[in-house]
């Protein structure tokens, strides 16, 4: 099994989720999905900011992230942000979140987690198709599924784990395809607008619609006819 990308906790420096991000997240589960009451955030690192944001944009809402650094775990919990310790792979741990409405699968999409080394959409580790195979195939998990996948994430990368979803839950739909962009560094220095994430937004609650969309200039529909 490979094993999981996880930050230096030493190093100041390591990736972390950039706010600007977590809001376009926010305002897609109120145009989406405006009746979600939970949220799991797995892989989730430092969650303060989806803790603050999500439940800012809909109040009343569950949140839980999970991560496997237990000082992670313990940062998040000293903030007051509910976290468990454990793996993103592991089916006894990801059971306790079949219950939550929208799952954020958001693993360390950069070589040594610093945010400037981007990796390979099947380099990243715990991988996407595995975790999907779980969750969606073994555990028969009902809701929506976000995977936030690096910068680097093509078609064919997209095309491909749409593919494995679909043989596994014919159920399951891919809703959108989200190109999410920042202006600003995680430290709130303004820079030209960056693609960040490539999110895959699949839910059995949603229409196969494919819309590509994006944050930033640099970002443009994909004609379904190419598939």
């Amino acid at each position: 099994m490979a094993t999981n990308n996880t930050p230096d906790l030493q190093r100041s420096g390591f990736a972390r989720t950039n706010r600007q991000t977590i809001a376009q997240r926010a305002a897609l589960l109120c145009e989406l999905l405006p009746e979600t009451h939970s949220i799991a955030e797995l892989c989730c690192g430092d969650c303060t900011a989806q803790w603050e944001l999500y439940r800012a944009t809909l109040p009343g809402l569950a949140f839980c992230g999970l991560d496997v650094a237990p000082a992670i775990v313990a940062a998040n919990r000293a903030s007051g942000v509910p976290c468990i310790l454990g793996d993103a792979l592991d089916p006894a741990m990801l059971r306790s979140f079949l219950a939550y409405g929208v799952v954020f699968f958001g693993p360390p999409l950069s070589g040594g987690c610093d945010g400037h080394h981007a990796l390979a959409f099947d380099a990243v580790q715990p991988g996407f198709a595995a975790f999907s195979d779980l969750l969606l195939g073994e555990l028969h998990y009902d809701g929506t599924l976000v995977c936030i996948g690096p910068k680097t994430t093509h078609m064919g990368d997209i095309r491909r784990l749409y593919d494995r979803v679909r043989a596994r839950r014919a159920d399951f739909s891919l809703r959108l395809i989200h190109y999410s962009h920042a202006t600003v560094t995680g430290g709130g220095r303004p820079h030209e607008p960056r693609l960040k994430y490539v999110e895959l937004w699949f839910s059995s609650r949603l229409p196969d619609a494919w819309e590509a969309r994006g944050a930033g200039p640099d970002a443009a529909s994909v004609p379904l006819e190419l598939f």
